[in-house]
């Protein structure tokens, strides 16, 4: 069994920090992962670089790398963004890397005529996952929406890597279709909560633990979280995530730092659930 999510499912610090969730929020160096739609709504151009450790005490262990180049413009009403992520699976937790994924990302986003802040998005992904095997290349898309009702909350409706995946595909690369609803609430300037619920479109194959349930793909997931501006330039970072397609609950909390040139986010997450996965996700960026 390999860490809840460890398929191409990929999150930086502010929602790893905040139990996965982020569909409805605009984050500058994480919305063309979450939801493409709130590309249009980024101020200036971005660049990013992010690292995430995933570690397990039974299982393969993984690790990750990437870069994101984001535009924006409050002048313009399209925007886009490029990511890459290589990711290297390690046999047994920090042993001998077994497998790597190639995972490349074009995003596109613009508002639509009426009504006014309604912005849609898409994502264009080509993974290539190489192991002993052979590799196999995968494309696939996805498909987002999002809607600010004004200045105190906003929803989302985005729907990943639609076009599925062979089941020839090894568990590691297969990319599994979900529908999301996501909402961001902001009750105070100090303070903002983010909930997304997910679902997946097909049946995954159960995933069992040594006495105890096996998980079923038919039940959704829970991601929730709650964020504190306490100062202008920090955040501190909490959630959680029900995973009950995988029979997993993961506790997270992160940090977050902004300044003028230069900012960064750490998350820290583990399954409380297994007590056996953690994982660990920082980045650093910078407007252009």
């Amino acid at each position: 069994m390999t860490i809840a999510g460890e398929r191409p499912y990929r999150t930086g610090p502010i929602a790893a920090g905040l139990g996965g969730a982020g569909r409805a929020a605009v984050d500058a160096t994480e919305s063309a992962w979450l939801n493409p739609a709130g590309l249009v709504h980024i101020q200036r151009y971005h660049a990013a670089f992010s690292a995430q450790q995933s570690s397990q005490e039974s299982g393969d262990s993984f690790r990750d790398y990437a870069v994101m180049l984001a535009d924006g413009d409050p002048e313009r009403t399209t925007a886009g963004a490029f990511s890459y992520v290589n990711r290297r699976t390690l046999r047994g937790g920090a042993g001998e890397v077994v497998g790597s994924q190639q995972d490349i990302q074009l995003s596109f986003a613009s508002f639509v005529p009426f009504p006014r802040r309604l912005s849609v998005g898409a994502t264009f992904r080509h993974l290539i996952h190489q192991e002993y095997g052979g590799d196999i290349s995968q494309n696939n898309f996805t498909l987002g929406l999002l809607m600010p009702m004004g200045r105190k909350w906003g929803f989302a409706v985005v729907g990943s890597d639609l076009a599925g995946a062979s089941d020839a595909v090894s568990p590691e690369a297969r990319m599994i279709p979900t529908l999301a609803v996501g909402f961001h609430i902001v009750p105070h300037q100090l303070l903002r909560i983010r909930a997304d619920w997910v679902k997946a479109f097909e049946q995954e194959a159960p995933i069992s633990r040594p006495g105890g349930p096996s998980a079923d793909s038919g039940r959704s997931d829970l991601r929730m979280g709650l964020e504190s501006w306490f100062r202008e330039d920090f955040s501190f970072r909490v959630g959680g995530a029900w995973l009950e397609s995988r029979d997993q609950m993961w506790v997270t909390t992160g940090l977050g730092f902004r300044g003028p040139k230069l900012s960064f986010g750490y998350a820290f997450e583990r399954d409380v659930r297994s007590g056996e996965a953690t994982r660990h996700t920082f980045d650093l960026w910078m407007p252009l």
